[in-house]
């Protein structure tokens, strides 16, 4: 979720009608945002030139839906990075990392409660849990889905 201030809305609109644009919008949840590369053809029926798009989201549900559209929708993910704020990260700032995969979880002091369990590309594990428990205190860790690392330059 963003906040957004009208004196950020910017006065130039080159896209038409439908859209607004922002030159600053601020997260209003101090938590885990991810960062989506995109590309889909530019005409249904010419592959050939893709358009790319990125886009901030703020859950990782919505990440995997958008990843399960690829097939239907000609979509097709390139990338996403997890951005973790600092009490998340362990540090004392905004980190942002290519994410690899999404595990789930079960809490092991609430039954049923699962946690989610995000997996950088260089193997550092964080976990998304509504009782604040480790990544080594979860269990029966189950992989739901895998992310395509960008590539390097």
């Amino acid at each position: 979720m963003f906040v957004t201030y009208t004196e950020h809305k910017s006065p130039f609109n080159p896209f038409g009608d439908g859209l607004t644009h922002w030159k600053a919008a601020e997260l209003a949840l101090q938590r885990p945002w991810f960062l989506v590369s995109i590309s889909q053809p530019d005409s249904i029926d010419d592959d050939s030139f893709r358009v790319s798009r990125t886009m901030l989201v703020s859950n990782i549900a919505d990440v995997e839906e958008l990843a399960q559209m690829e097939v239907a929708s000609h979509l097709q993910l390139d990338s996403v990075f997890i951005v973790t704020p600092g009490h998340f990260n362990g540090t004392s700032k905004w980190k942002m990392e290519a994410l690899r995969a999404v595990w789930r979880a079960e809490e092991p002091s609430a039954l049923g409660q699962l946690a989610d369990v995000y997996e950088t590309a260089e193997g550092v594990t964080y976990a998304d849990s509504m009782l604040a428990t480790p990544v080594k205190r979860l269990r029966k860790m189950v992989l739901h889905h895998t992310f395509p690392l960008p590539e390097s330059p």
